[in-house]
């Protein structure tokens, strides 16, 4: 999970292994500097970490426990002291962001409302609010991030709800909302068979009866709103791009490369793409690519061994 420290600079760049709990950390030019692993039961250490942010307030690394601990370490890796969330019939969060000194909002994916204001300093619920279907949040999308970063503000989207919010200081705001013409639809409560909750393939049937469109990415700039989204009638990765100064949006299904795009972290001068080693040549062809990019590229697809994940990174002309 990449995180900004200081706006857009790349000052600190952690990657979160889910798996295996340990964040590893990293220069502007992709140095390693060290990791945190202090999984265990002890002082400063931690059982599993869900999610982990850059507080730009006090300049904190957090890292959240699903069931209730934020775990504080300062950037140097040093164990500073461990918040609790506690409140009455909380069960569990699965990602946050910091929004003042005091507050954090947090995302749960098992609650009916999935937005939770919280002052960790005070242990006091503020505010819950965005009423889902369970089934929405928890099984095809589980591993959708719904928080976004740009500059010192946070934003909040779902799959298939037609609306990005800002996320105030005390509740979610409205920021900008699609219109899909016919196909819109509010995307908070849908219908699934039995069948479809055990089964990914069913549920993705039975989400597209329902809906035309599954975003999946959604991320802007101060020019541009990029939208990946999954597309019924062609059953695959589609992309709107949204002129802010000119007001008009361009659905693009196929680009003239043949190649897919996935924005994942957005400048005002660039932008950053993730794909597995495996899924390479879905996002990048030989013409795309000069004589020193092509050597790169062909010894990344004829690996053997599997490699680290490979960021692509397309620059706004």
């Amino acid at each position: 999970m990449e995180r900004y420290g200081k706006g857009t600079i790349f000052f600190r760049v952690s990657n979160l292994d889910i798996r295996q709990s340990i964040i590893n950390v990293f220069d502007e030019t992709g140095k390693f500097l060290f990791k945190i692993d202090k999984k265990g039961q002890g002082y400063g250490e931690y059982n599993f970490i869900q999610d982990i942010n850059i507080n730009p307030f006090s300049g904190n690394l957090e890292l959240l426990e699903a069931y209730g601990a934020v775990h504080i370490f300062d950037l140097s890796g040093n164990y500073i002291e461990k918040k609790r969330i506690e409140y009455d019939d909380f069960a569990a969060v699965h990602m946050f962001a910091s929004v003042d000194q005091h507050t954090h909002v947090f995302y749960a994916m098992f609650e009916p409302e999935k937005i939770i204001y919280f002052n960790l300093d005070e242990k006091k619920l503020l505010h819950k609010e965005f009423e889902e279907d369970r089934e929405l949040a928890t099984y095809a999308f589980n591993n959708l991030y719904p928080f976004l970063p740009f500059l010192y503000e946070w934003f909040f989207f779902r799959p298939v709800h037609p609306v990005v919010y800002k996320i105030g200081r005390e509740r979610l705001e409205p920021f900008f909302q699609f219109d899909f013409g016919e196909y819109t639809r509010k995307g908070r409560t849908a219908t699934f068979s039995e069948e479809a909750k055990r089964s990914l393939s069913k549920h993705r049937v039975e989400i597209f009866t329902q809906t035309s469109y599954v975003m999946t990415k959604v991320r802007h700039n101060k020019n541009y709103v990029l939208v990946a989204l999954l597309w019924k009638d062609a059953d695959r990765t589609a992309n709107i791009v949204y002129d802010k100064s000119a007001g008009k949006s361009k659905f693009i299904l196929d680009f003239d490369e043949k190649a897919a795009f996935e924005p994942d972290i957005v400048t005002d001068e660039y932008v950053l793409s993730i794909c597995h080693w495996v899924d390479l040549e879905k996002f990048i062809t030989k013409e795309m690519l000069d004589d020193t990019q092509k050597k790169i590229f062909e010894a990344l697809v004829q690996s053997e061994d599997e490699t680290n994940p490979i960021l692509i990174k397309y620059w706004f002309k």
